[in-house]
């Protein structure tokens, strides 16, 4: 990368230093808050004979199985649900704001006023994205091992980077989805909803289709399966789920980075 280049990506780096900052704090507060209260059900019987009670399915879906144990803790508070949807909503919000919102406001346009390639422009604020949410994954990181070393939540290290690593890998899924429709069209709110609408129906199709047995082989299709359908809590990660989150990924910023050379860029 270029010095050119370079400061194409340390631009918008600054412009979401501060987004970066409060999205670090918040998921590092979530997951410190979380594990603070790991004590209280550590080794609780009571709690897992209540939860073998409910039907497999449901349990499975609301990823509550072995909840007595650090994996199953950790999953069933944090990483099945609510840390990858706190990720995936930063990736596309960010994307959306150094990319859909800037056109929409007309700042964009006078930043290629200069002269800038437009397909590189749209690339370096992509880059800049997935910093920025490289950021925010490795402040999680820090959090959850803090966290698990403060209250004696014993896990295995290399499952829970490859918890996060796939939470990040899925964010950038999304958020390359954000730059590809930014790159095509940039209305901030078709980019907005498109992002966090497919990132939810994602997670409804994982979390619910397995409960139907007609419904159950269709769950393969859910990036949210791709990245935690080998439950990385609890077993190594196959190398083929990092792929199948990365590649689409780079994909998707290549249809927004084309696209956005085949159009006028609006103004406000």
């Amino acid at each position: 990368m270029n010095a050119r280049m370079l400061e194409l990506v340390v631009g918008p780096l600054r412009a979401m230093m501060r987004a970066t900052l409060w999205w670090s704090i918040g998921l590092a507060a979530l997951v410190a808050g979380t594990i603070s209260v790991w004590p209280a059900f550590k080794g609780s019987s009571g709690i897992s004979q209540a939860i073998d009670q409910l039907p497999s399915g449901v349990v499975q879906a609301f990823g509550l199985a072995d909840f007595g144990t650090p994996a199953g803790f950790l999953r069933a508070n944090l990483y099945d649900f609510f840390v990858p949807l706190l990720i995936v909503i930063a990736a596309v919000v960010l994307a959306n704001g150094q990319t859909a919102s800037e056109e929409a406001s007309g700042r964009l346009e006078l930043y290629l006023a200069q002269p800038i390639d437009r397909r590189v422009a749209l690339l370096c604020r992509a880059i800049a994205a997935l910093v920025a949410i490289m950021a925010i994954t490795v402040v999680l990181l820090v959090a959850q091992l803090a966290s698990d070393a403060a209250v004696g939540l014993n896990i295995d290290t290399g499952y829970v980077l490859s918890t996060i690593i796939l939470c990040a890998l899925l964010g950038a899924l999304h958020g390359s989805l954000a730059v590809a429709i930014a790159g095509v069209r940039a209305r901030p709110s078709i980019v907005l909803g498109a992002g966090i609408g497919v990132a939810i129906a994602g997670c409804v199709v994982a979390s619910l289709f397995p409960l139907s047995s007609v419904l159950a082989p269709w769950r393969h299709i859910s990036p949210w399966d791709w990245a935690f359908g080998g439950n990385p809590l609890d077993h190594a990660t196959e190398l083929w789920r990092y792929a199948a989150l990365a590649v689409p990924s780079v994909i998707l910023t290549a249809i927004g980075v084309f696209a956005v050379a085949r159009r006028d860029i609006s103004g406000a």
